[in-house]
């Protein structure tokens, strides 16, 4: 297991999945430059290999998952997800997770809320978590209008049957989720995205979400990305974001990036570069 302590918080790195990014769909419009770039870790076809991660945190004596990827379930375009794997090797089952946090609500972050049973019954997966959610985020997906899209069927798969149960915990903006970790507003990449922000014994780490899908965006924090709802906002996001993590000296975790996607801003030539840990 991947695992670094910041603090009294300990957090453990799980891949759900690991996928291939294409630059012409990351960045279409700097997609040149970037196959230059970062022409050393691209594959025959010219993809880079990254990572969907979620990650397990142990604070104040709870089991916490950040994000719980893309699942079990065939979905066009992405390979089936492996954390029900993941995580009994760490030595976790679903029922020991106390807190399940989203950062957002897209397809690769929720698709382990829920699993279909031999009976052909889907059920929550956690079944003794709580759900963190951003309200925004939540009232701008769950509209009758966003769940008939058909592009969207992980909401009606993995968030809908939430609705209900009395287990979803509802945030607004910066707040405190426990004496350690805090929710950081990182719009653009959906409306009520989040990153978790993580201060501990004088210790910090921020866990970003889908604010940056790889560190290309340390030296080009202005390159779009179509996947972004709000490219120039997300855009504006990624570079506070960096100069805060880079003013800090916090730890950069980003479940996007290379697994485990642990580690630190360092400036080579004058150019930030990512150090892994």
């Amino acid at each position: 297991m991947n695992t670094v302590k910041i603090g009294n918080v300990e957090i453990t790195a799980l891949q759900d999945s690991p996928f291939l990014m294409n630059p012409r769909v990351l960045v279409p419009e700097h997609a040149d430059e970037m196959l230059v770039e970062w022409g050393h870790q691209l594959d025959a076809r010219q993809l880079l290999m990254n990572s969907i991660t979620t990650y397990l945190l142990r604070s104040e004596g709870k089991n916490i998952l950040i994000d719980t990827g893309v699942g079990g379930r065939r979905r066009p375009g992405m390979p089936p997800g492996k954390l029900d794997e993941t995580l009994a090797a760490a030595g976790i089952s679903p029922s020991e997770i106390d807190l399940v946090i989203h950062t957002h609500l897209h397809i690769d972050h929720v698709g382990w809320n829920t699993v279909e049973y031999a009976d052909g019954k889907s059920r929550v997966f956690f079944d003794r978590a709580r759900f963190m959610i951003q309200q925004i985020e939540w009232d701008y997906w769950m509209t009758p209008e966003m769940l008939a899209e058909p592009r969207n069927l992980h909401l009606v798969e993995c968030v809908k049957p939430l609705e209900g149960t009395g287990r979803i915990d509802f945030r607004t903006g910066e707040s405190a989720i426990d004496a350690n970790l805090t929710f950081v507003p990182t719009p653009g990449h959906t409306p009520g995205h989040v990153a978790i922000g993580i201060l501990s014994a004088g210790e910090r780490a921020v866990i970003i979400g889908d604010a940056s899908h790889h560190p290309v965006h340390l030296v080009h924090p202005d390159w779009q990305v179509p996947l972004d709802r709000d490219r120039e906002l997300a855009a504006r996001t990624r570079a506070k974001l960096f100069d805060e993590v880079e003013r800090d000296g916090s730890t950069l975790i980003a479940g996007h990036w290379t697994y485990p996607g642990m580690g630190r801003i360092v400036r080579l030539d004058g150019k930030r570069s990512f150090q892994a840990l």
